[in-house]
């Protein structure tokens, strides 16, 4: 989640931060913090008093970090903060081994197809450059026409290779595209937007990350005292659910949300009074889920992907083999 030596100093000093909020108070943890660290964790260190003291100010070269998400959450908890910051950061620490996971795999997954892809226009390159042109030859010599899939494909004047080019870079720019937003966003906890929900594979991974912010965002407003009907509000804006989603309609509408299952068993846990243990059960559920998503929407892109690059390969393939097939006939 964190991909630099500067968020990776962060990281560091936000879990030793929250090991000493466990028994001390803010600033006497923040002096120990300082003290014991070296320079290097200063600003570091800085950045996280100004956090907690209410600043959203961002702290030189400290790249993207989910600690801006805190910042946005932390008005709506009116007691002591020492809680809160604890629960954040353990969710922090929790979503960067999901998403790490994920983001190696996706990252596998572009070099394979990428090196394929690289390979097949070298090859098709190359043997449209040195053999094509024998080929032409000996057909025009014999008078007969080399073989129209050969031509298509081999003919830089034509369709073949460039249309491929073409349409592999627009789906593996598209691919990359999404991932580095994705990426980008759970960088820094932020929701992603809400309009790709009707696109397949997309659609789903937006709503399942979202979901997931939303429910954890909710329960640690939740465990650090907030009352549930402003967490689940703030926890709403935060991940950038439906502007009707409140805890009033929770309850008053008995959970009923359409196909969000897990929106309607809050309800139904919200009526019986059972909210919190259940907000923190679908937590809990929620990792295995959003972690099965993101596999499975990695490889539909890959079967996507690699559907366009077989076909292309095997074209390639047989356009090949064609003027060497045809030219017994010609002879």
């Amino acid at each position: 989640m964190f991909s630099s030596k500067s968020t990776d100093n962060l990281a560091f000093v936000s879990r030793q931060l929250s090991n000493l909020l466990s028994d001390e108070q803010l600033e006497p943890a923040l002096q120990r913090l300082a003290e014991a660290s070296p320079r290097q964790y200063a600003k570091d260190v800085e950045y996280m008093r100004n956090l907690l003291s209410g600043s959203t100010e961002q702290g030189p070269s400290l790249g993207p970090n989910p600690y801006a998400t805190l910042a946005n959450l932390l008005p709506a908890v009116t007691g002591s903060k020492n809680g809160f910051f604890r629960n954040f950061v353990e969710y922090v620490q929790q979503s960067k081994v999901v998403f790490e996971t994920y983001w190696a795999g996706v990252i596998g997954m572009i070099w394979y197809l990428a090196a394929l892809s690289v390979v097949a226009l070298i090859v098709a390159i190359t043997f449209g450059v040195f053999v094509v042109p024998s080929f032409n030859s000996m057909f025009a010599q014999f008078g007969a026409p080399m073989p129209e899939l050969t031509k298509a494909v081999f003919a830089f004047s034509g369709a073949g290779i460039p249309l491929f080019a073409v349409v592999l870079t627009f789906m593996v720019g598209l691919v990359v595209w999404f991932v580095m937003l994705f990426h980008g966003r759970i960088q820094r906890l932020s929701p992603l937007p809400r309009w790709p929900k009707w696109a397949p594979i997309v659609g789903g991974i937006t709503e399942s990350y979202n979901l997931g912010l939303f429910l954890n965002f909710t329960r640690i407003l939740v465990e650090s005292g907030v009352e549930a009907t402003r967490a689940v509000a703030e926890a709403a804006k935060a991940a950038n659910q439906s502007s009707d989603l409140s805890f009033e309609r929770l309850v008053e509408d008995g959970g009923d949300f359409g196909q969000s299952a897990v929106l309607t068993e809050l309800g139904v846990a919200a009526k019986l009074g059972y909210f919190n243990e259940e907000i923190a059960f679908q937590c809990d559920q929620h990792i295995g889920r959003m972690a099965l998503a993101l596999v499975e929407a990695r490889d539909r892109f890959s079967l996507v992907l690699k559907f366009v690059i077989y076909l292309f390969v095997a074209t390639l393939v047989v356009a090949m083999y064609l003027p060497i097939f045809r030219m017994g006939s010609v002879i």
